[in-house]
């Protein structure tokens, strides 16, 4: 699933939506990648669910943070596979299942529990 998203300053991203590998690849309408939203599959006996294991999209610097993209990321993923998404807090260490948020993730797992897109793990 491909969208565009115009962002809070002004620009156009496109966003990549690949629900097989559980990826979100964000990239400016010139081709240039702003980085990715990683999510690991699993199942749990009371059902299946999708974790955020990797979240960047800075590599073209801080240009693109605190735009929405990151919000609008999780809703389309959520929607492309139908399962609630969940993220472990930042305690410095790479989980045992891969995941390791840091930097300014951790602030933005938070807000996104704040908004009811996903639970805490």
């Amino acid at each position: 699933m491909k969208s565009s998203l115009r962002i809070a300053n002004g620009e156009t991203v496109d966003i990549d939506v690949d629900d097989c590998n559980y990826i979100t690849k964000v990239r400016t309408r010139s081709g240039e990648v702003i980085g990715s939203i990683q999510f690991r599959f699993i199942e749990f006996p009371s059902g299946e669910v999708l974790k955020m294991t990797h979240a960047f999209l800075d590599e073209l610097g801080p240009r693109y943070l605190d735009q929405g993209i990151g919000t609008e990321c999780v809703r389309l993923m959520r929607e492309a596979t139908g399962l609630p998404i969940i993220a472990s807090p930042d305690d410095g260490s790479v989980k045992p299942d891969g995941s390791h948020l840091t930097g300014r993730a951790p602030a933005f797992v938070e807000k996104l529990i704040a908004k009811g897109l996903i639970s805490e793990a």
